[in-house]
């Protein structure tokens, strides 16, 4: 296979490496035209998921990648091979886009069969960002656990993401698997499937967007209270985040913000934080990097329809005292969200935290290691990262520890929590630990979660919940369920 052209400004192809300028990250754009049918192949602006209530997954981190190239080649297709764990329905693709500029926009993206069909595929907006962006197919398709499909895109003027070594080692979550050499390429003048791998073992940042039947709770036959999810659905990425259609521009003010402040639709990345040392500061409709609410009862922070992006970072995405957050999408950080006091989440969307390999970090969704007063109703909490070889990876999707000052007057309710059968000893910690400063919690009340089975029906390694004490002052269990109904119990 030859190898493609280089030039000076560019970094590797799909056979070769080189290093490439630092990407700046952008906004991940959830609307985009669509193309209806697999054989007409026509245009669509107003095709509707089939599957609107249930959350989308897919393979690869969210955030920005951490080693990423921007390669340019002639026009080529490139992709991932990969195998659903559990059946359920494929509903577009998404790609990380190295290049700014429209033209470098991938042409379409593509669901290819086992026996090379074209199953579906869809045209991208064109857009002059770089970061994820994603297409949604006209119509979804079934995918069949543990059968092999390929997710690619066309690049008519050859210009793609690249990792040289991403797929020298298995990636694999709760629903999706892709073994080692699994980035897949073609040289074409038109969308084909690609065929050859990649001998560098390349990742090409190409990803599937997966409903998997598993995440979408059942009615339960009992009469155990189960909560009903908002007409959008649980909290994802349709739901979530800077909505479709909002122009941002370049955040203009201080990193760290001492007065306050209303951020609107605006792209805050050039800050490596946003430190908030001042009350009544709002952020609205915005991309913003990690949020730090750091002095107090001399601070606070309003956030809604946002996406945090906390990229590599140990500790939280949105961290610190008095912070409400609606409908907020946040990757990145060791935790999503870590609160101290006075914390309101709400509608929102946790996923995708940071622990590379080579690390052994402790992820959670949502944790607090002491404080009081805190609300989190009705988001997706999935703490995603899987156990690596250094014993990295999560401790739960909630986790309250007294490791600093007590937990009092905590509120979960309505939640889903998401599996995660590798690296999760529990979906939830309740706050009571004999071996921590402040063993006891009062005033937890976990009510009306749903709690996803997983492929092991446990959600966590051992089991939904631990640490929970029934005979605590203030404390109620009730109304909590598996995702396949049925009681969950402390």
């Amino acid at each position: 296979m030859p190898h493609p052209t280089r030039t000076r400004t560019v970094a590797p192809t799909p056979t070769g490496r080189s290093l490439g300028a630092a990407l700046a990250l952008a906004a991940l754009v959830s609307t985009m035209l669509a193309v209806v049918g697999v054989t007409a192949m026509q245009a669509s602006s107003d095709a509707v998921p089939d599957r609107q209530a249930v959350q989308q997954v897919g393979l690869l981190p969210a955030g920005k990648p951490a080693r990423v190239e921007a390669a340019r080649s002639r026009p080529l297709e490139v992709g991932m091979r990969f195998a659903p764990k559990v059946a359920g329905q494929a509903t577009g693709v998404r790609v990380y886009k190295a290049w700014h500029g429209r033209r470098a926009t991938p042409r379409s993206g593509s669901l290819w069969g086992p026996k090379g069909q074209r199953l579906a595929t869809a045209r991208f907006a064109r857009s002059h960002d770089s970061g994820w962006i994603s297409v949604r197919f006209a119509k979804a398709v079934s995918l069949k656990a543990g059968v092999r499909y390929v997710v690619s895109v066309f690049a008519p003027r050859g210009r793609h993401a690249v990792t040289p070594q991403g797929f020298s080692h298995a990636r694999e979550n709760s629903y999706l698997r892709a073994g080692r050499r699994n980035g897949v390429f073609t040289f074409t003048k038109a969308a084909s499937m690609p065929t050859h791998v990649s001998r560098d073992q390349n990742n090409y940042w190409v990803d599937v967007r997966f409903a998997p039947e598993s995440a979408t709770p059942p009615p339960t036959a009992t009469p155990t209270p189960t909560p009903t999810p908002s007409p959008g659905g649980w909290p994802g990425p349709g739901n979530t985040g800077v909505p479709a259609g909002t122009t941002l521009t370049p955040y203009t003010g201080p990193c760290t913000i001492t007065s306050a402040r209303t951020l609107s639709a605006v792209d805050a990345t050039k800050c490596d934080a946003l430190v908030i040392q001042a009350r009544d500061v709002v952020i609205d409709k915005s991309l913003v990097p990690r949020v730090e609410s750091t002095v107090g009862d001399s601070g606070s922070v309003t956030i809604t329809d946002s996406s945090v992006r906390g990229g590599d970072w140990v500790d939280g995405s949105v961290w610190g005292y008095n912070i409400s957050a609606t409908r907020v999408d946040v990757t990145g950080g060791q935790h999503s969200f870590h609160c101290n006091d006075n914390c309101t989440l709400v509608d929102s969307w946790l996923h995708d935290q940071y622990n590379p390999d080579g690390q052994s970090f402790h992820n959670n969704a949502f944790i607090s290691n002491g404080g009081t007063n805190m609300l989190v109703r009705h988001n997706t909490l999935h703490c995603t990262p899987l156990l690596n070889a250094t014993d990295g990876g999560c401790t739960a999707d909630v986790s309250l520890f007294g490791d600093f000052d007590p937990i009092t007057n905590v509120t979960v309710d309505g939640n889903l929590l998401k599996a995660n059968n590798s690296s999760i000893s529990y979906c939830a910690y309740g706050g009571y630990s004999p071996s921590k400063p402040f063993p006891v919690a009062e005033g937890i009340v976990f009510t009306n979660n749903v709690f996803e089975r997983g492929t092991n029906n446990k959600c966590g390694v051992y089991g939904p919940v631990t640490a929970f004490q029934r005979s605590a002052t203030g404390n109620v269990w009730s109304g909590n369920v598996w995702s396949d109904g049925g009681p969950v119990s402390p």
